[in-house]
């Protein structure tokens, strides 16, 4: 199982749920029991060869004056003509707020509970079991403090 989380002041975690309330988060394996099927019958995804390259990736950004958003989404690397498409990337992580370690921890823990299932166990669609392949794409400072560093410099 995976770690618990680092932050357990509950004022904290109050106000990363709430902030968070007005975000919002998808399950990473309810997406891929939706496209995979898809993928499979366009011949992007090989069920003889059940492995996806999944890329996560993060960032958060300025939407007005005072107002930040962080999204975290995944694409599938195998669907090689549509990798700069952004119909096929697909949010898993939206929350107001910025990118900072105490709200990431909290707002990932879906997220990180899910990959860790993911790469451990894979994930029956269909009755083939798929095993999977991440690979993490974001700038340095947002990968720093997903990673648990306090500064990227």
């Amino acid at each position: 199982q995976n770690e618990n989380s680092d932050i357990i002041d509950p004022e904290i975690v109050n106000e990363v749920v709430s902030s968070i309330g007005n975000g919002a988060r998808r399950s990473i394996k309810d997406i891929l029991q939706f496209i995979v099927p898809d993928l499979i019958n366009k011949e992007i995804l090989n069920s003889q060869e059940p492995v996806i390259n999944l890329r996560i990736s993060g960032d958060g950004r300025n939407v007005g004056k005072k107002m930040k958003h962080v999204m975290i989404t995944f694409a599938i690397l195998d669907n090689i003509d549509n990798i700069h498409n952004p119909d096929h990337h697909y949010m898993v992580v939206l929350y107001p707020g910025s990118e900072d370690y105490k709200s990431l921890d909290v707002a990932t823990t879906l997220l990180r509970d899910e990959l860790y299932e993911l790469t451990r166990e894979g994930l029956i669609i269909n009755e083939i079991k798929w095993h999977f392949n991440l690979y993490f794409s974001s700038d340095w400072k947002f990968l720093a403090i997903s990673l648990g560093f306090n500064a990227a410099n």
